[in-house]
């Protein structure tokens, strides 16, 4: 039987980014997905600059810059009190060669990778329709047992099999955090919405302490994404009544709004106690997940897998040890607590804040910070995560 450089678990946006970039290094992957096809589902739709530079590094950001939208500014905006503070990522412009976010949705980002993947690289296998059930090591190798009950084996394996991850659960790792009270409820709406909200840009974050919003355009849409109370049911949540009363609150009257999509989903914050088990390495969010507020959950996945694909590729041609794979677990670890984690959470409880005094604050330390052109270079530097790569030393670095 033939034993592969590596097998990923997961053919989502992490796992093919991973596979792609080993692939670029000279290994012979296997990505193992348990669907019959690539999900087309409408999730994580933001790129920031560090995240186009690895795009750049794979050979991929043309087209991605091609599909998408490039998103120069954004928005912090009150429901009641209108528009508290805009940034300008133009600040940022001597720290990166793509100033901006790329709004460009997850599925399309996928289906480019995996096409590059298929057009340059014949030592990558993707094996659509192929859940994988278990997971056990050895000294020289891991096995991986497939629902038909294949054994499939590699030197490596990267379990990029999202947050309810099949790897994690078989290596016993416990995954802890919270799941907040309230939920989302996601309206893609294929209508031009900057006609309803006059003065708003590509991506606006609106503060309210009974329903907090995130506004933001996409290549084919406008998405709307709106804070949901415990109390209300999910079935109540995508009711045609619920819906309608939402954006009544938000547009006031309007013309009909064809909707193209309706979900809602919990929001979680948690990270895996650990991101390397011998042979098996977690990543994306079957390792962490974080709230979408920020937009870093797809690029802190992104990022893990980039990084990791330097380090592993490393191992497999013998110019390191399998010891930069524990510097590399680590790394990425403290980068998902301490940057994206602490971040998105801020932001999220700022948009949500229901005391009155805490939310004027909030809204003056906004409108100072991006008043003053130093201080908002430095929240932008957070805010497109150019912060974090430097910080937890991801190649390539800005610029």
């Amino acid at each position: 039987m033939a034993v592969h450089d590596v097998a990923v678990v997961g053919a989502g946006p992490v796992g093919l980014t991973a596979a792609l970039a080993l692939a670029r290094r000279g290994a012979s992957v296997v990505v193992l997905e348990e669907s019959e096809r690539l999900s087309t589902e409408w999730r994580a739709s933001t790129f920031h600059p560090p995240t186009i530079e690895i795009a750049r590094d794979l050979g991929v950001v043309g087209t991605m810059l091609s599909s998408g939208i490039v998103a120069r500014k954004y928005q912090v905006r009150d429901r009641r009190d209108g528009l508290i503070a805009e940034f300008d990522f133009g600040l940022l412009a001597d720290e990166t060669a793509y100033p901006f976010r790329l709004q460009l949705e997850q599925y399309k980002y996928t289906q480019i990778i995996k096409d590059a993947i298929e057009e340059r690289h014949d030592r990558v296998a993707i094996r659509l329709g192929t859940g994988v059930v278990g997971v056990r090591q050895s000294d020289g190798e891991a096995a991986l047992t497939t629902a038909s009950g294949e054994r499939v084996a590699a030197r490596w394996v990267l379990g990029a099999d999202g947050a309810r991850s099949t790897i994690r659960k078989a290596l016993g790792t416990p995954f802890e955090g919270l799941t907040y009270d309230h939920r989302y409820l996601v309206l893609s709406i294929d209508y031009p919405v900057e006609t309803l909200l006059p003065g708003i840009c590509d991506v606006n974050y609106i503060a309210d302490p009974e329903e907090h919003l995130l506004v933001l355009r996409v290549p084919d849409l406008w998405r709307v994404v709106i804070s949901v109370p415990p109390h209300v049911t999910s079935d109540e949540a995508v009711s045609g009544k619920y819906v309608a009363e939402r954006l009544r609150g938000l547009f006031g009257d309007h013309p009909e709004l064809p909707l193209r999509e309706r979900k809602i989903y919990s929001v979680h914050q948690r990270v895996a106690d650990a991101f390397r088990h011998g042979r098996v390495l977690l990543l994306g969010d079957a390792a962490h997940v974080n709230s979408p507020m920020g937009g870093m959950g797809l690029n802190g996945g992104i990022h893990d897998a980039f990084d990791l694909s330097i380090q592993l590729g490393a191992v497999l041609t013998g110019e390191a040890g399998p010891d930069v794979l524990d510097a590399w677990a680590h790394r990425r670890r403290k980068a998902a607590i301490e940057a994206v984690k602490e971040l998105t959470h801020r932001t999220t409880t700022a948009m949500a804040e229901q005391d009155e005094v805490e939310r004027r604050k909030y809204q003056r330390q906004m409108s100072e910070i991006a008043a003053a052109p130093q201080r908002a270079r430095d929240w932008m530097m957070d805010a497109a995560m150019i912060s974090n790569v430097r910080t937890h030393d991801l190649p390539p670095r800005a610029g």
